[in-house]
């Protein structure tokens, strides 16, 4: 099955390049809320879990069959689904997903660059665009309208473990567009507020809220178990029909899902270091204590046997619409990472010089610089930028991650650098963090005569790990771009992977981020909240943009604010709440300009 998917690449290139969704209105974040098969809107108590409560068999039954009946249920699977790139209840797609996060944050993380202009609407990758700011908030906005109806139907009380994930779904996807863009009205998208005002809510409201709320979803998870058996069966099929990013929906009981919302506990935890260092601590530790993701088993995705082929894949082959960004090209090759070779192909055509000179076809591995000035077309006739480095189809099946173990490693490893209580040291959740980088990411790739399919974890782990652990310096490396000298420049990075207890700690601090985000590509918006607050790994810096970048990085997402009445409560509520101007240099709460120690 696998190689028919791959032999059905070859007609499918013919078929034309059409990317995006120019003509769809993606990114109206203020779009209502309501269910599918239920035609009245509630306004409910969102926060409100109470998980003590036991409803009858009957009732249980009653407000299982209406909340089925009106198809209340059913978005929570679509909502899952708009997490990580679905649109209008589909599995992730590469349109929504491509705008969620190749056409920005893809490019401002350093992992992928665009390599054409998308007829002018891009004509650089920092360009403050209209058209393609409100790309990450659409598809919260996607995921947002399939919730908060089911957070607030009166039904969804008598079966509180469900509103407990449902509300745990919100919080998750409120936390990544609360890091892009800064404040939002998530007060009011949660109680499923229909009309103008809105109200953005300022970032300490947001953090605080989502952790509060998750110490309530973990108590409501850890109760389940005194819940009457009927009661149980019942919930637990519900979960096995409603739940598709964890483990085993199966298993019988919550505790997944009470590792995952520790989990995310943790990552906002670590968010705060700078700004509230004691409230980190506090909220650190108790994730921890109250139990985080610890095996591979654990992980939290969207399993390609399920929804499919990954959306990069169409992005990257089919459409030409993104290309290995030379930052993440030249950190990998510094260390000799073989999962650069594996990752990405070798130039497609030949890459032609000023001065004459020609990078052959199939030549090297190279990417592009970002902030460049894009070229229009997507075809190598028209923009031969096309020809430098795209995935492989070693990422087709690549599973979608939402909380990936090699993360959490990396996250305690953080945190007990700095003398917290973790339950281990952070030398040995940095070479677990390593370690575990690829288990479950299901890449791989058929063997020259198709006789066999070569995983990268296991590859990895049996031929390269140890030497890899074992770098103490990082190989000197010059990004050499072959259309144009002009775009080379040296990697700046300073570290060896090897753990060295004898380091000061900014130099362990560099080395756990680096490895944290080459293990967690492609998931970009951890790794560029990352780069914002600490500064690391050290990627090519960009100083384009809106004019108000000034270290070379981009520190949030502009609001998309077309309409008049978004206009209105983006000056009233939003510009305050953020305390800077609507610019790209704007710095959020917790991106403080200060030291790491």
């Amino acid at each position: 099955m696998k190689r028919i998917i791959f032999n059905l690449w070859i007609p499918l290139i013919a078929l034309g390049m059409s990317s995006c969704l120019f003509q769809d209105d993606f990114d109206k974040e203020l779009s209502i809320g309501q269910s599918t098969g239920e035609t009245k809107v509630f306004f409910g108590k969102p926060d409100s879990i109470a998980y003590r409560y036991v409803t009858t068999q009957n009732g249980l039954e009653s407000s299982v069959a209406t909340l089925k009946d009106k198809l209340v249920l059913n978005q929570l699977l679509s909502a899952q689904y708009a997490l990580r790139g679905g649109k209008n209840g589909d599995y992730p797609g590469p349109h929504a997903y491509q705008f969620q996060f190749s056409l920005q944050i893809d490019n401002y993380a350093g992992y992928f660059t665009a390599p054409q202009n998308f007829s002018g609407r891009l004509p650089d990758t920092y360009f403050d665009s209209e058209d393609f700011n409100g790309g990450a908030m659409g598809s919260f906005a996607q995921a947002k309208n399939f919730l908060t109806p089911v957070l607030n139907h009166p039904q969804i009380d008598s079966i509180p473990e469900i509103k407990a994930v449902t509300l745990l779904l919100f919080n998750f996807g409120s936390q990544e567009v609360a890091d892009i863009y800064g404040p939002f009205p998530y007060v009011d998208y949660k109680m499923n507020k229909q009309e103008h005002p809105f109200a953005y809510n300022d970032l300490e409201t947001i953090y605080g809220t989502i952790v509060s709320n998750i110490d309530s979803i973990t108590a409501c998870f850890r109760y389940f178990e005194l819940k009457p058996d009927y009661y149980k069966k019942v919930v637990n099929e519900l979960l096995a029909e409603y739940d598709k990013i964890s483990p085993d929906p199966n298993a019988g009981n919550f505790g997944y899902w009470l590792r995952f919302a520790n989990s995310l506990k943790l990552r906002m935890a670590m968010n705060l270091v700078k700004k509230r260092p004691d409230l980190a601590k506090k909220w650190a530790e108790e994730a921890v204590e109250n139990g985080v993701i610890e095996s591979p088993e654990q992980q939290f995705m969207l399993k390609s046997a399920l929804v499919g082929e990954h959306p990069l894949r169409t992005i990257s082959e089919l459409w030409n619409d993104t290309r290995l960004n030379a930052s993440f090209e030249a950190i990998m090759k510094a260390y000799k990472h073989p999962a650069l070779e594996f990752l990405f192909t070798k130039n497609s055509e030949n890459i032609y010089a000023k001065e004459g000179t020609v990078c052959k076809k199939d030549s090297m591995i190279v990417g592009i610089r970002a902030g460049l000035t894009m070229m229009a077309g997507q075809s190598y006739d028209a923009n031969f930028r096309v020809a430098y480095s795209k995935l492989s189809e070693a990422i087709s099946q690549m599973n979608n991650f939402v909380m990936k173990l090699s993360e959490v490693h990396f996250l305690r490893a953080e945190a007990a650098l700095r003398g917290w209580n973790m339950g281990g040291s952070a030398a040995d959740f940095y070479s677990k963090g390593i370690r575990y980088a690829y288990s479950g990411t299901n890449i791989w790739k058929p063997n020259e005569d198709w006789s066999a399919e070569i995983f990268f974890d296991k590859e990895f782990v049996d031929k390269y790990l140890d030497a890899y652990m074992a770098i103490e310096k990082a190989a000197d490396v010059i990004y050499q771009d072959p259309a144009d000298p002009a775009n080379n420049a040296p990697c700046m990075l300073k570290v060896g992977v090897k753990w060295d207890e004898t380091d000061d700690n900014e130099t362990k601090l560099e080395k756990i981020i680096t490895q944290k985000w080459i293990a967690g590509f492609p998931y970009s918006f951890g790794a560029w909240t990352d780069l914002r607050r600490t500064g690391y790994p050290r990627i090519f810096p960009v100083a384009r943009g809106d004019g108000s970048i000034t270290d070379g990085l981009i520190r949030r997402i502009p609001y998309n604010d077309k309409e008049d009445l978004d206009k209105k409560d983006i000056q009233s509520t939003a510009i305050p709440a953020l305390g800077g101007p609507d610019l790209q240099g704007t710095r959020l709460w917790w991106d403080v300009e200060a030291p790491n120690f």
